[in-house]
C-alpha cells in the first residue's frame, strides 16, 4: 500500500477538479477512446488534476487465455509495447497534472507471467509516481503557499468477481469506510458509475466541522457489447451494458474546510 502526498496551490474561490482515470482498457476494441478523450479534456482547466486506478491499458498479450485477435485493437504484432506507446501519447499533454499511476488486475497479469511492470515504464516516461495497486493519497491544498486544507483519498483498484449489481459492489467497497480514515474511497474493476455521500464530524483546527465523505465506483471505457460476430468475454458472459464515462471529484477549500462533490455525468 502506497502512502502519497501531492501539493497543490491553489487561489481562495478556487475549485480544483480531481479526474481518477479507472478502467480505461486503451489498446482493447471495446474501449471508446473518444469518450476518453473528452473525459481527459471536456470541463477541464488548471484546476483540474488526475490519476490512475488500474487498467488503463488492456495488458492482454498473444498467450493470454482472454485474448481474441477481433478484439485486439493494435496494428502490430507487439500488442503490449503499442499499448504503452498508446497511453503516453494520450496523456502527454496532461503529464503535468498526473497525480500518479496505479496497477490494475490487467497491469499485474503481465508483471505476474512476464516480468515486466508497465506501469513503472509509463510513469518513467511521464514523470510521474506509480501509486502502486492501492493505497492513500494525501493532498495538501496550499492557497498561494500558505492556508493548508488537506483531503485524503483512499483508493484500490477492486477485488473479486465482478459484481453485476450496484447494490453488491456498494457493499463491498463500503466496507473500507469504517477501516480507513479518509474523505474520499474511490475503487473500479466493476466497471461502474455511481456516487455516495456520507458525512461524519471532525476537528478542524479548534473546530467540530461536518465533514462530507464520497464513496465511488469510478466508471469505465470499455464497452460491454460488440457489433459483429466476434462477442467480447464480457458479452459471453452475459454481462449488463455498461455506462461509459468516469466521475469527477470536485474540491472547493472554504474557510472551515472544503466543499466536496462528486460529478458522475
Amino acid at each position: 500500500m502506497i502512502a502519497y502526498t501531492y501539493n497543490i496551490d491553489y487561489s481562495y474561490g478556487d475549485t480544483i477538479k480531481i479526474k481518477p482515470m479507472f478502467d480505461v482498457h486503451l489498446g482493447h476494441s471495446m474501449c471508446d477512446s473518444a469518450e476518453f478523450g473528452k473525459f481527459l479534456w471536456n470541463d477541464t482547466d488548471h484546476n483540474t488534476y488526475f490519476f490512475g486506478g488500474g487498467d488503463l491499458v488492456d495488458s492482454i498479450c498473444v498467450k493470454d487465455f482472454r485474448y481474441q485477435k477481433s478484439n485486439d485493437a493494435m496494428p502490430g504484432n507487439a500488442n503490449i509495447d503499442e499499448q504503452v506507446d498508446y497511453a503516453e501519447q494520450l496523456l502527454e499533454p496532461i503529464k503535468d497534472k498526473i497525480i500518479g499511476l496505479g496497477m490494475g488486475n490487467h497491469e499485474w497479469t503481465i508483471l505476474d507471467r512476464s516480468g515486466s511492470n508497465l506501469t513503472n515504464r509509463l510513469c518513467r516516461r511521464l514523470d510521474c509516481k506509480n501509486i502502486g495497486y492501492d493505497g492513500m493519497i494525501r493532498l495538501r491544498l496550499r492557497e498561494n503557499g500558505m492556508r493548508v486544507r488537506t483531503v485524503t483519498i483512499r483508493w484500490h483498484h477492486g477485488w473479486g468477481g465482478s459484481t453485476r449489481t450496484e447494490g453488491g459492489s456498494l457493499t463491498k467497497y463500503g466496507k473500507d469506510l469504517a477501516n480507513f480514515d479518509a474523505d474520499l474511497f474511490c475503487f473500479g474493476h466493476d466497471h461502474q458509475k455511481w456516487a455516495k455521500q456520507t458525512c461524519r464530524l471532525g476537528y478542524v483546527g479548534d473546530s467540530i466541522v461536518a465533514k462530507d465523505q464520497w464513496l465511488m465506483d469510478c466508471g469505465t471505457f470499455q464497452r460491454t457489447f460488440s457489433k459483429d460476430e466476434n462477442p467480447p468475454w464480457s458479452e459471453r458472459m452475459g454481462f449488463k451494458p455498461t455506462v461509459i464515462g468516469g466521475v469527477t471529484i470536485n474540491i472547493k477549500p472554504n474557510r472551515e474546510w472544503v466543499d466536496l462533490w462528486v460529478d458522475i455525468k
